[in-house]
């Protein structure tokens, strides 16, 4: 069994993204009352595009030009969470928390692979299959396994969902060697908050601003749940498969059960428990037992189809 330490970290690196996207939930119940879940995804974007820019400048990983950077790459990366941001506040909305995040989490591993073998000629490792079945189950466990109250239209709603948060561990993992990915996350991050902006017209602010509740709210959705968690996530996912990178990331789940029981004081019930156990297990797996891939031998498989601009990206 030989694991190398670059597969370790972006392991680590995925899992750190996990617990940073865990606590968003936890978050938002604190948030002052009048807190709107668009208003709440505008500041998360907005304050973690200038926490990661102060932290790129500080650390001197600001691009020195940014005329040839990949932009069309990175605005399809945009894209793909913003569509993800919309799709999934819509389909929890209608169809809960326990259900929605079976189909929207749980479906974007199986998205990754898919995605990763037709684009760019990767398989993931054996290991993934055992690995993904018990974190698919752990998740349905962890929120109950009730799908009764989903209905179609709502359940391709949150499919969206997990394929573009797929297809943007995919395509984010591939932005080249011309940025690092810390700064490539922050012009993500400020492409979205620019989209979403408009809210901030339509829904209230006030309360993101007029008590010490709301700022500390802000500051952390921001830097722990925006900036932090996509940049270790867009680290991560360069290092290890995409397939191995969304597997990886059904610990939110988790992670958020954990947050609930320690910080909010709620109930853990025997199948909530048994459910942790399982993501526990996919992520062992995962660690041991799942094989590096193997780079393809053309290299332009590597490469970003239909989104190359003059300048070649690739893998990192």
């Amino acid at each position: 069994m030989n694991i190398s330490g670059s597969y370790i970290k972006g392991v680590l690196l995925v899992l750190l993204s996990a617990l940073c996207f865990s606590i968003s939930g936890t978050l938002q119940a604190l948030a002052p009352e009048g807190s709107n879940p668009f208003i709440i995804t505008e500041m998360r974007m907005i304050i973690g595009a200038l926490f990661l820019y102060f932290w790129c400048r500080a650390f001197k990983k600001l691009p020195h030009s940014y005329k040839d950077l990949p932009w069309k790459s990175l605005f399809i990366c945009a894209i793909f969470l913003l569509i993800g941001q919309l799709c999934f506040f819509t389909g929890m909305a209608n169809i809960g928390v326990a259900a929605g995040a079976v189909i929207s989490i749980g479906s974007a591993p199986i998205f990754a692979a898919i995605i990763s073998r037709i684009f760019f000629k990767i398989s993931p490792p054996k290991a993934w299959y055992a690995a993904t079945f018990l974190a698919i189950a752990g998740v349905a466990l962890i929120n109950g396994g009730d799908l009764n109250q989903s209905r179609l239209f709502f359940i391709l709603i949150l499919l969206t969902d997990g394929l573009t948060y797929a297809a943007y561990i995919n395509f984010s993992s591939k932005l080249g060697d011309k940025l690092d990915s810390d700064a490539a996350v922050m012009l993500i991050l400020a492409i979205i908050a620019v989209a979403l902006s408009p809210v901030l017209f339509i829904f209230p602010i006030s309360w993101t601003y007029s008590s010490l509740n709301g700022i500390l709210v802000c500051l952390a959705l921001g830097i722990f749940t925006g900036g932090m968690a996509f940049a270790f996530l867009t680290s991560g996912a360069r290092l290890v498969s995409p397939a191995v990178a969304s597997t990886l990331c059904l610990a939110e789940p988790l992670g958020a059960v954990c947050w609930g029981i320690f910080l909010l004081k709620e109930d853990a019930s025997f199948t909530t428990l048994l459910g942790i156990t399982s993501v526990l297990l996919s992520i062992i797996v995962l660690i041991f037992f799942a094989k590096e891939t193997k780079k393809p031998s053309n290299p332009k498989a590597q490469e970003i189809p239909q989104i190359q601009s003059s300048s070649t990206i690739t893998d990192v």
